[in-house]
C-alpha cells in the first residue's frame, strides 16, 4: 500500500511540472533565469603595522650615548636605524672622536674633517662642548638633522642630510648643508628645518641680483643735429664713442658658505 502511494505522489509531481512547462510555452513566457552567482568580495588588504619604535632614552643607554646628547622623543626620527645613526653621528662630536665621525661624513666633509684635525681645531672645538640640542626631521624629501652646538658661552648651529641604510649596522651617510650667515637670529616657529632652507633660499636669491645698477646721465643730441643738418658749412663735433649707455652689472656677490664642514 505505501509502495503505491509514493507512485502515485510520483506520478502527480511529474504531472504537474509537465504541465507547467506546457504552461509556460503555450503563454510564450521563459522559464525564470538561475541566480546569479555569489558575490566575491575580496578582503581589504591592510598594511603591517610600523615596527615598535625604541625611546631615545633606552637607545642612548644601549648604545653608550654621550649623555651631553640632547635629542627630545618629539623632535626624533621615527624609525630606530634613523634615531640610532642620529645619535651615533652627535656622540661622536660630543666625545672628539674623529675616527668614529670620519665614516659617517660625505666626502667632502671628511676632506674638511682631516684639514681641522691637522690643524688641532677639532680638538679644540669638540672639547668646549657642554651641550648638544638635535632635531630631525624631512624637508624636500631629506632627512634632516640640525644641531645647535653649546661651545663655551657661544651657540653654533649646523644642518645636515642624512641617508641611512635598513639596519643600525648599515652605514649612515651625513652632508652638511650651507649655513647662511646670522641663521641663529633668523629661525623662529616650530620648524627650524623649514625655516633654515626658506632663509638659504633668500640669500641665495639675493646673491644672484646684481650689485649695483649706476645711471649714467643721458645727452639729448637732437638740437646739435639740427644745427648741423641746417648748416651744411658748418663742421660740428660729434659725441665722443656715440650715444652714451649704461655700463653692464658687476658679477653676483659670493653665495653664502658653510662654516666648519660645508665650505663649497
Amino acid at each position: 500500500m505505501m509502495h503505491r502511494r509514493n507512485t502515485a505522489r510520483l506520478a502527480l509531481s511529474a504531472a504537474l511540472a509537465a504541465s507547467t512547462f506546457v504552461l509556460a510555452v503555450s503563454t510564450g513566457c521563459e522559464p525564470p533565469p538561475p541566480p546569479p552567482p555569489p558575490v566575491v568580495v575580496t578582503p581589504k588588504y591592510e598594511p603591517p603595522p610600523p615596527p615598535p619604535v625604541t625611546s631615545i632614552k633606552d637607545l642612548m643607554a644601549q648604545y653608550d650615548i654621550d649623555p651631553r646628547v640632547n635629542l627630545p622623543e618629539d623632535r626624533a626620527p621615527s624609525t630606530d636605524v634613523q634615531r640610532v645613526a642620529v645619535l651615533r653621528f652627535f656622540d661622536a662630536f660630543a666625545r672628539g672622536n674623529a675616527d668614529a665621525l670620519k665614516p659617517m661624513l660625505s666626502a667632502p666633509d671628511q676632506f674638511q674633517l682631516e684639514s681641522m684635525v691637522e690643524r688641532g681645531v677639532f680638538a679644540n672645538t669638540t672639547k668646549e662642548i657642554t651641550r648638544i640640542d638635535v632635531r630631525c626631521g624631512r624637508q624636500d624629501g631629506s632627512d634632516c638633522a640640525l644641531a645647535v652646538f653649546h661651545v663655551g658661552e657661544d651657540f653654533e648651529p649646523q644642518l645636515w642630510v642624512y641617508a641611512t641604510g635598513s639596519s643600525v649596522d648599515d652605514a649612515a651617510e651625513f652632508d652638511s648643508v650651507a649655513t647662511p650667515p646670522g641663521i641663529m637670529e633668523k629661525l623662529s616657529g616650530d620648524n627650524w628645518i623649514a625655516a633654515w632652507y626658506e632663509v638659504l633660499r633668500l640669500e641665495l636669491a639675493k646673491a644672484d641680483e646684481p650689485d649695483a645698477v649706476i645711471e649714467i646721465p643721458q645727452t639729448d643730441f637732437t638740437s646739435e643735429q639740427n644745427v648741423k643738418e641746417e648748416s651744411p658749412g658748418v663742421s660740428q663735433p660729434s659725441a665722443p664713442g656715440g650715444l652714451p649707455g649704461r655700463r653692464l652689472p658687476g658679477a653676483p656677490i659670493d653665495r653664502p658658505r658653510a662654516p666648519g664642514f660645508g665650505n663649497r
